[in-house]
C-alpha cells in the first residue's frame, strides 16, 4: 500500500461536522452515589450508531456487539468534543413507581430519596459564542456516497441534535512517521500506529483520548484539519483493493 491514498477514488467521503443539542442533553458519563453527570464529549460509537440510524428493537443477550454492528453501518465517526458548554443540575425525588411512596424502601424511612442529574444546556449556532466555536465537533467517513443527515438524536432522552457539515474536498490519506496531534478526540482502539502522548477522558463504554500525539499512522491534512484516520476506515475502505 502506498504512503498516500486518494479516499475519493476508494469511494470514501469525509465531512467536518458540528452538532448542536437543541434540548438538554443527558447521558451518564459517570455516576457518584446519586449524582449522574454528562461531560461534553460524545463517544464515536454512539455517533456512528446515531448517524447510521442503527438501533435494536429487540436484543438477545447482555454483551454489546460493537464489532458486528459497526461492520454493518456504512459510515464511521470520530469522537466529538465541545469547547464551550454549561450545565444545569436537576433534582429528582426517587419514589416507588408502583406505589408512589417513599416509605416502602428497604430502609423503611418515609423521606425523599433525592438525586441529581447534571445536563448539558441547549446550544444554538451563534448562541453565546461565535458559531464557529460552539457545538460538538467531529469528522464523519461515509462508504456509500451518502452525506450526513441534518438532524439526529443522542442521549438517554433522544435529544435532537442539529448537524451542520462541510465536506473535505478530495481527501488524501497520508502515512506520517512523525508525531501528529489530531484536531479531534481519539478512540484508542482506532489507532494503528504508536501513541506518543495522550490526555485520557473516562466515558462509557471505554476511555477516549481528549488530545493525543500519534506517529506511524494515517492522517488527512486539509487546511486547519488534522484528521486521524481510524483503522476501521483503513481496513474497510483503503485496503479493499490491496
Amino acid at each position: 500500500m502506498s504512503s498516500a491514498i486518494s479516499l475519493k477514488e476508494k469511494g470514501i467521503r469525509v465531512f467536518n461536522c458540528r452538532l448542536y443539542n437543541h434540548d438538554y442533553l443527558w447521558f451518564s458519563s459517570y455516576e457518584i452515589s446519586k449524582i449522574s453527570s454528562t461531560i461534553p464529549v460524545l463517544h464515536n460509537y454512539a455517533l456512528t450508531y446515531s448517524f447510521g440510524d442503527y438501533s435494536y428493537g429487540v436484543f438477545k443477550g447482555s454483551v454489546p456487539r460493537y464489532k458486528e454492528d459497526l461492520a454493518r453501518i456504512p459510515l464511521y465517526a470520530t469522537p466529538a468534543l465541545a469547547n464551550y458548554w454549561s450545565r444545569t443540575r436537576i433534582t429528582y425525588n426517587a419514589v416507588n413507581s408502583h406505589s408512589l411512596r417513599t416509605d416502602d424502601a428497604p430502609r423503611g424511612i418515609n423521606s425523599p430519596d433525592l438525586g441529581w442529574r447534571n445536563y448539558l444546556d441547549p446550544v444554538y449556532p451563534g448562541g453565546g459564542h461565535n458559531a464557529q466555536q460552539t457545538g460538538f465537533i467531529c469528522y464523519l467517513f461515509t462508504f456509500d456516497g451518502r452525506i450526513p443527515k441534518g438532524v439526529t438524536r443522542l442521549g438517554k432522552k433522544g435529544t435532537a441534535m442539529r448537524v451542520c457539515w462541510q465536506e473535505i474536498e478530495n481527501p488524501v490519506a497520508v502515512f506520517q512517521k512523525e508525531p501528529i496531534q489530531p484536531t479531534h478526540p481519539i478512540n484508542p482502539l482506532d489507532i494503528s500506529g504508536e501513541i506518543v502522548f495522550y490526555e485520557p477522558v473516562s466515558i462509557p463504554p471505554h476511555m477516549l483520548f481528549k488530545t493525543a500525539e500519534i506517529k506511524n499512522d494515517w492522517f488527512i491534512f486539509a487546511g486547519p484539519h488534522r484528521i486521524h484516520i481510524p483503522n476501521q476506515v483503513i481496513n474497510r475502505g483503503c485496503k479493499k483493493d490491496g
